[in-house]
């Protein structure tokens, strides 16, 4: 037996509103934003660190808003590139909804230079 269940709204719609807000933020400052998403361990912080510097030498300026499940470890070793760095631990949560890259976004942005190009 197959049950039809109807969905009045989409269960999202908060946060699509929040990132559409972010969108145009990021689009005012000419930002390029890439999302890196993989299981824990992969070694996205490890790529982060061999590109940054690269970026950086080619002109080009850049910022992470670095999310963990846990700690700011990972956000201290992009730190250390010199790039500017908004850390976001998420108590638990999988993923880092638009309200906290918005939050993060809101604290990191003013310390950016007028044309960021890559976040």
């Amino acid at each position: 037996m197959t049950r039809e269940i109807k969905v009045e709204k989409r269960v999202l719609s908060r946060n699509d509103v929040v990132a559409t807000r972010n969108r145009g933020s990021f689009t005012s400052r000419g930002a390029y934003v890439i999302n890196m998403i993989s299981s824990p361990g992969t070694g996205k912080t490890t790529i982060l660190e061999a590109t940054l510097g690269r970026i950086v030498e080619a002109g080009r300026s850049v910022a992470v808003i670095e999310g963990d499940v846990q700690t700011e470890n990972d956000a201290v070793r992009v730190a250390a590139t010199g790039v500017p760095v908004e850390a976001v631990v998420t108590g638990g949560a999988c993923h880092l909804d638009a309200t906290m890259v918005g939050k993060a976004w809101q604290r990191l942005e003013p310390s950016l230079p007028l044309a960021l190009d890559i976040l």
